[in-house]
């Protein structure tokens, strides 16, 4: 009896130990040398009883995932800057303005630019708020600061 309660002690704590590594179920029970369902009743059994190691190990691999997606993230934004000279918020925000630029200049012009932009359709107020170019006060839309300055005179195009 005490050889079965070593074996399970060692197959949750081999389980642990791949879901730390980022494996797949399939990948843990190949490991192990067991069937796939041994592995799901374990972990079944390990989730019923609240294991916090078996927490601690799906937080761990859940925290890695993310810190992947951070650093490619992060990869794909430095690999747009060095082509394009600026980040791709940067480039977004100037594209908008390029492309939303009329209705901009007519909201400029306006006497009210409140109504200016209620008159813009829900759609095109919705982008330009997206995209930091109108920002919603307390009941009071208006452009950014840093909209304005673009207004005024855009950064210099970068091929």
């Amino acid at each position: 009896m005490s050889s079965s309660i070593q074996e399970l002690e060692t197959r949750r704590l081999n389980i642990i130990e791949g879901i730390n590594g980022g494996f797949a179920y399939s990948k843990i029970a190949e490991r192990l040398g067991v069937r796939l369902w041994v592995v799901m009743r374990d972990l079944k059994r390990m989730r019923h009883n609240r294991d916090p190691e078996l927490k601690q190990a799906y937080m761990k691999a859940q925290e890695q995932a993310q810190a992947k997606k951070q650093s490619v993230a992060r990869l794909s934004d430095e690999r747009f800057r060095s082509m394009t000279g600026m980040t791709l918020k940067e480039k977004t925000f100037s594209n908008m303005m390029s492309f939303y630029e009329p209705e901009l200049i007519k909201i400029l012009e306006s006497k009210n630019e409140c109504d200016a932009i209620r008159d813009l359709p829900k759609s095109v107020r919705r982008t330009l708020q997206h995209n930091g170019i109108i920002v919603q006060g307390w009941k009071i839309p208006e452009i950014t600061p840093l909209a304005r300055i673009y207004m005024i005179r855009p950064p210099p195009v970068n091929g």
